[in-house]
């Protein structure tokens, strides 16, 4: 008896809520309503658009080491030189890694760098002395693989440390070798690979 009277609980609540879902009429949305509907909608558009936009990352700033063991040339390197230049200093002079100034007062040569390395080149080319004009600077260049790049530089003798990216990174340096472009007539070339920095 009283299974019948379980079972007739849900059956009358059943019935119940069905007789109060008819009868009315269903609700109208009004303007406004749909208007508030409408810009809520496009703000949630903007900030998902603003918040999936790039940041703008901070380029870091580039490194430029001193080379390490870098001896002087001995004369017979340097046979046409005025004694005055020859003595080259061991390592580069905290004035030295300086950025190059627009217009030096020095003697420009042309150096033109060739990247033969299996990846793309970060190069630092830093004086290792002073010229008579007190100018010893360090310059940045980005060589793509395979590429050829020419510029002007102050004539003197520098060191070469490039970075080298790509599937096999490495370190490429001029070591214990002076790079002397002194002659303002002619154009230097520079080879750069996977291991070194030097005259082609």
């Amino acid at each position: 008896m009283k299974q019948k009277y379980l079972l007739a609980i849900p059956l009358i609540l059943t019935l119940f809520a069905l007789s109060a879902c008819g009868g009315e009429a269903t609700p109208e949305i009004s303007p406004d309503d749909l208007a508030a509907t409408a810009v809520a909608e496009a703000w949630i558009s903007v900030t998902q658009t603003a918040a999936a936009m790039p940041t703008n990352t901070p380029v870091p700033p580039t490194f430029t080491p001193q080379p390490t063991n870098t001896a002087a040339p001995t004369l017979e390197l340097l046979p046409t030189l005025p004694p005055a230049t020859i003595a080259v200093a061991a390592s580069p002079t905290p004035e030295c890694n300086q950025i190059p100034a627009l217009e030096p007062k020095g003697a420009l040569t042309t150096v033109e760098f060739t990247n033969s390395s299996q990846g793309s080149a970060n190069l630092a080319f830093g004086m290792n002395s002073p010229n008579d004009k007190g100018e010893c600077y360090t310059y940045s260049f980005a060589i793509g693989r395979g590429d050829v790049q020419t510029t002007k530089v102050l004539a003197g003798c520098y060191w070469g440390y490039a970075w080298i990216s790509g599937s096999d990174q490495s370190v490429a340096k001029s070591g214990d070798k002076i790079l002397c472009v002194t002659d303002p007539n002619l154009i230097y070339h520079v080879v750069i690979t996977t291991e070194r920095v030097d005259f082609k």
